[in-house]
């Protein structure tokens, strides 16, 4: 703080009055005065701070406004008369020509029958195959119930569960343009909710408005999993599967023996929420996009969860585990456990969240039957609903050779004993020249993708500029850019845009930093914060200004592809739709500066407005649930986002992973330095780049970069088939008929073109 002078009057007779004036009499007057300079001091410097640091630009600067949030409907007054009904004690109540929509309307069970070739999804099983089942009571009433309802009551912690049988809730049926809206009101709960059921032309919608759900007593909702059994199927009675988003896919098969009361699959849509500090019990691929399926004989679906899936989990649950039949379904989670603590020595206590989550919630069913019935069918339903709703972006264009990705390290901060000091990996002039060695190597097309280029290597920090001056600066940077694009390639930055260090952030995490259900900031285990969607924006612009001036031609951004997260701040708090909303904007804007972006991991609600993944997960999460790895999301992608597997540098088995990058039709990659990775102990790459320089690898690049290669015609084409042909004998088929079979037994791949596209 400054030193505050007080003013002196002249020497001789009038200095006492001048002082009288200036200074008053008595201690307390003479404390005020002095209590108010200091005051006014303080003021004075802050104001000088503030000045001195730029204001972050609004976000109307890059066109993003956030959306007013419109509800669904709820139909009153429009009572249904179901007449007649089947044998079955069904009822028609509605009808599109494809599809007819079945109500029992004693149980509300539903069914939709496919006009065109007679075959009937039920909600349930039927009643005659239930007389077999040896579970009882509630588990035996849910077998027969389209929803399972949980709730808790105020102040027990125990949740509870009912269904549309125990305690029978009163059931009201209103009919709508397309469907059947039930209703269901449990008057000892004081609880009630409606489902819609609407008709499409691929199959069914199923919605929960959150205007129709009323909690008017001592008891809340906390979930609604709807149609927990649609499709069930009993033991090994018919061949199939359910398949579940587990990595790149995963398949859990109906002939596995399972253990009762053993593993299930029961996991939230892009993962745990952080803001509720729980931690997951073993580390897992997380869901990257909101489909399950399942498939049984010639039959099958999709089911794709488009309304509330940020607050969805998937549950699939084979037979053995609970009952004698294979379940999939989507479990709307309306309030979240947390660990909440109530001592500072005392272990944390699990606590519901008080406030339910306001969104709609909508599920569709996507039919499917012959050949279309298997993994790769419902992966090309969903690519067509990406497509029809607009969340795809635009096709790759065709390309005569395949882009390698190379990932530079510029370099990093050392935490030493006098402070942190900058690391340099690979100036920009190095870079250069492992392009132009490449380039003699046989590499037809490289796309340079530059990290650690931030001031002092702070890629934790919004102190990104000026760029690093040890690495050659600014005009060192456009040289690269200039060089590469001169061999016709591409150069790229990469910036971290989520994740803040406190040590050398400016934004502070008190006023800035995300905040967790308990209202305090939330920290990872390496002490960094989250930062405030809408502040991470409107601080990355800059770098998005800065690169699109030097003419760079994309940006990789990590965070927004992998991460969304409720932020519980008093001022402004944000659900995880409007995180993914703010990251998905802002990747449009990056999109509209330069020819091209991208993401880590790749989210599905990112797709719109990217054109390359790294690092996209092709394995399942290892644990005994899942039974077979598929490329699903690879086959949705494939043609319109070009997507990378983990670095050829960081494999942990080489050759198997090489292959699988190649099966699955992801373009090459790998993250390299000049000098040797040792030099990175203690910086934030010391555990995951153990293995970088450039020497080193330059030859496996240019070998590996070769097989790629080979694949160069398919690049912009949709995988049309996947099919296992024998053990570790696999074969992708894309659109012009080119077959690649990857033989994991010989440890090769061979590649029969299709037809000119």
């Amino acid at each position: 703080m400054p030193k505050v002078e007080l003013p002196q009057g002249p020497a001789g007779a009038g200095r006492q009055s001048r002082r009288s004036r200036l200074w008053p009499r008595g201690r307390r007057g003479r404390m005020a005065l002095l209590a108010a300079g200091v005051c006014a001091a303080i003021v004075v410097v802050t104001a000088i701070v503030v000045a001195s640091k730029p204001a972050l630009p609004a976000l109307s600067e890059m066109q993003i406004r956030m959306p007013e949030q419109s509800l669904f409907p709820v139909y009153p007054d429009a009572a249904w008369s179901p007449g007649g009904t089947d044998a079955n004690g069904y009822a028609e109540a509605a009808s599109n020509g494809k599809f007819s929509l079945l109500v029992d309307p004693g149980t509300s069970q539903i069914a939709v029958r496919d006009t065109r070739s007679g075959y009937v999804w039920r909600s349930n099983p039927p009643a005659e195959q239930l007389e077999k089942e040896t579970v009882k009571g509630l588990q035996l009433s849910n077998l027969q119930s389209p929803f399972i309802l949980e709730y808790m009551t105020t102040g027990n912690t125990q949740r509870n569960m009912t269904n549309a049988l125990e305690p029978k809730p009163d059931i009201r049926y209103d009919t709508f343009d397309k469907g059947l809206q039930a209703s269901y009101t449990y008057e000892e709960l004081q609880l009630s909710f409606v489902i819609q059921y609407e008709l499409t032309g691929s199959g069914l919608e199923v919605s929960v408005p959150t205007q129709g759900i009323e909690e008017n007593g001592e008891n809340y909702l906390l979930a609604i999993n709807v149609l927990p059994f649609f499709g069930a199927v009993s033991g090994t009675e018919e061949e199939g599967y359910m398949f579940v988003p587990d990595g790149p896919g995963g398949l859990i098969r109906f002939d596995k023996k399972r253990i009762a009361g053993g593993v299930r699959y029961d996991y939230p849509i892009y993962g745990d929420e952080i803001a509720n500090a729980k931690s997951p019990s073993i580390p897992r691929e997380q869901i990257s996009y909101p489909v399950f399926g399942l498939k049984r004989g010639d039959h099958g679906y999709a089911a794709i969860v488009k309304e509330g899936k940020y607050s969805t989990w998937i549950k699939a649950v084979p037979a053995g585990i609970v009952s004698t039949y294979h379940s999939i379904s989507a479990n709307f989670v309306y309030r979240e456990e947390y660990p909440r603590k109530v001592s500072r020595l005392g272990a944390p206590i699990n606590t519901m969240q008080k406030e339910r989550i306001h969104r709609d919630r909508r599920i569709e069913y996507r039919l499917l039957s012959g050949e279309e019935a298997d993994y790769t069918g419902m992966a090309h339903s969903y690519r067509d609903y990406l497509e029809q709703s607009g969340m795809l972006g635009k096709p790759l264009e065709s390309v005569t050779h395949v882009p390698l990705q190379l990932s530079v390290i510029g370099g990093a901060a050392k935490v030493t004993s006098g402070g942190l000091r900058y690391v340099p990996m690979t100036s920009f002039k190095q870079a250069e020249k492992m392009a132009g060695e490449l380039a003699s190597s046989g590499v037809e097309k490289l796309r340079l993708i530059y990290n650690g280029w931030q001031q002092d290597g702070f890629v934790e920090s919004e102190r990104r500029f000026p760029i690093e001056a040890e690495l050659g600066g600014e005009s060192g940077a456009a040289r690269l850019i200039e060089t590469v694009q001169a061999q016709g390639g591409e150069v790229w930055f990469a910036d971290n845009m989520a994740v803040m260090d406190p040590e050398q952030a400016e934004v502070s995490a008190k006023t800035e930093g995300m905040r967790g259900v308990d209202g305090t900031v939330v920290f990872n285990r390496q002490g960094k914060f989250m930062l405030n969607p809408g502040t991470a924006v409107r601080a990355a612009k800059k770098t998005v200004d800065t690169f699109a001036a030097l003419g760079a031609d994309g940006l990789l951004l990590q965070g927004p592809g992998e991460s969304v997260f409720r932020d519980y701040n008093s001022g402004a708090a944000l659900e995880r739709e409007d995180t993914a909303y703010l990251y998905n904007s802002f990747l449009g804007y990056v999109q509209n500066r330069f020819a091209s972006a991208g993401t880590v991991h790749g989210n599905d609600y990112a797709l719109a407005n990217i054109d390359l993944i790294t690092e996209l997960p092709t394995s399942s999460s290892y644990d005994v649930i899942v039974d077979e790895t598929v490329p699903f999301y690879p086959i949705v992608l494939h043609g319109s986002i070009a997507y990378t597997a983990a670095p050829g540098n960081l494999r942990q088995m080489q050759d198997e992973e090489l292959l699988r990058a190649i099966e699955y039709g992801a373009v090459p990659y790998f993250i390299l330095t000049e000098r040797p990775s040792r030099q990175l102990i203690g910086t934030s790459y010391d555990t995951m780049l153990y293995s970088s320089e450039f020497a080193v690898w330059k030859e496996r690049v240019a070998a590996e970069y070769k097989k790629f290669d080979q694949l160069a015609h398919v690049y912009s084409l949709r995988i049309s088939d996947h099919r296992k042909m024998s053990e570790g004998v696999f074969v992708t088929t894309y659109e012009d008929g080119t077959e690649v079979t990857v033989d994991y037994q010989a440890n090769r791949f061979d590649v029969a073109k299709g037809a000119a596209k």
